[in-house]
C-alpha cells in the first residue's frame, strides 16, 4: 500500500489518516454530486475529486486546524476544477494559434512542456503517470512499484490514462484526433 505524505514529503501519523479517511468517507460523495451536477462528466468529475482529495493531504495540517474542514474541501475542489477548466481553454487557444501559425506554436507548446499544456486534461496523477512512462522512460515494473500496486493494475493505469487523454483531445475544436474520429 501507498504512503499518504504531506508537503513535506513525510508520511502522515496514523492520526492523520485516520482523519483523512474519515475525511474521504463523509465527504467523497457530496464533493462528487456537486461537481457533476456542474454538468462535468462522470469520469472528469471523479478526476476533480481525486485531485482534491489529492490536495488534501498534502495540506492535511491546515485541513486539520480549519474550524470549517468540509468547506476547505469544497474550497480545493472549486480550486481544482477551475485549474482544470483554465488548462483546457488554454490548450483550445493553443490549438487556434497552432493553426494560425504552425511553426510559432509549435516552439511555444515545445518550451512550455506536456506538464502545462495537458494539465487539465487529464488528472494530475495520470498526467504524472503519462509523463514518467512515456517521456522519462519508467517501466511499468518501476512505475508499480512506485505506486505500490501490480504490474497489470499499473498497465491498466496507463492504458485508461492514455484513453483519458486521447478522449480530452477529441473534444478540443480542431484537434488532428478530432478530424481523424470524423473520417473514421
Amino acid at each position: 500500500m501507498a504512503v499518504l505524505r504531506n508537503d513535506e514529503e513525510r508520511p502522515l501519523t496514523a492520526e492523520e489518516q485516520e482523519f483523512f479517511r474519515r475525511l474521504y468517507r463523509d465527504h467523497y460523495g457530496a464533493l462528487f454530486a456537486y461537481t457533476y451536477q456542474l454538468g462535468i462528466g462522470r469520469d472528469a468529475a471523479e478526476d476533480y475529486v481525486q485531485d482534491a482529495f489529492m490536495t488534501a493531504i498534502r495540506r492535511i495540517e491546515a485541513i486539520k486546524a480549519s474550524d470549517n474542514p468540509r468547506g476547505y474541501l469544497y474550497q480545493v475542489l472549486k480550486n481544482v476544477i477551475g485549474y482544470g477548466l483554465r488548462s483546457l481553454r488554454y490548450a483550445v487557444k493553443l490549438q487556434r494559434k497552432l493553426e494560425e501559425d504552425p511553426a510559432g506554436a509549435e516552439l511555444y507548446a515545445q518550451a512550455l512542456g506536456p506538464e502545462t499544456l495537458y494539465r487539465g486534461s487529464v488528472s494530475d496523477g495520470e498526467l504524472e503517470l503519462l509523463i514518467r512512462f512515456y517521456l522519462e522512460g519508467w517501466s511499468q515494473r518501476e512505475l508499480a512499484r512506485e505506486l505500490g500496486i501490480s504490474e497489470n493494475a499499473c498497465q491498466k493505469r496507463i492504458a485508461r490514462a492514455k484513453a483519458h487523454l486521447r478522449e480530452a483531445l477529441q473534444e478540443v475544436p480542431g484537434t488532428p484526433e478530432e478530424g481523424r474520429q470524423e473520417r473514421g
